[in-house]
């Protein structure tokens, strides 16, 4: 996921930042390349997960309610970006990242046992997405 910028031409680096919609709604944790030039600093969301963040906005319509969003319980990229923030030094990124591909996995299994073809399919969406 390296990224120059299209500003200044420098890399850019991925973080997590707060998004602010409507002036109502925070969402947390929405992962943003942000340039490495402190002249720059320009911003932009990271291209895997606009549909995501989009789909949220369209779902809170224009006059949504004052609320706080954890992003990474919609967007998988989000959410192991949060665990690896989270986790100790001793771990690294691939062994967080092979441990959410197993515990999806593992559920992908069980909405198979049970028939669930709903979940299934928001498994497969998620499985892809962070094997991108």
């Amino acid at each position: 996921m390296q990224k120059k910028c299209s500003r200044c031409g420098n890399d850019m680096e991925i973080v997590l930042r707060n998004v602010v919609y409507k002036k109502r709604v925070k969402i947390m944790n929405v992962p943003v390349h942000v340039c490495v030039d402190d002249c720059c600093a320009h911003s932009q969301v990271v291209d895997v997960i606009k549909d995501d963040l989009k789909s949220l906005m369209e779902e809170l319509g224009q006059h949504p309610q004052r609320q706080a969003i954890e992003f990474e319980e919609l967007s998988e990229l989000s959410n192991l970006l949060v665990l690896i923030a989270n986790e100790k030094a001793d771990s690294s990124v691939r062994e967080v990242l092979g441990e959410r591909v197993n515990e999806l996995l593992d559920l992908f299994l069980l909405a198979q046992s049970l028939g669930d073809q709903k979940w299934m399919l928001e498994l497969r969406e998620r499985l892809t997405k962070i094997m991108v």
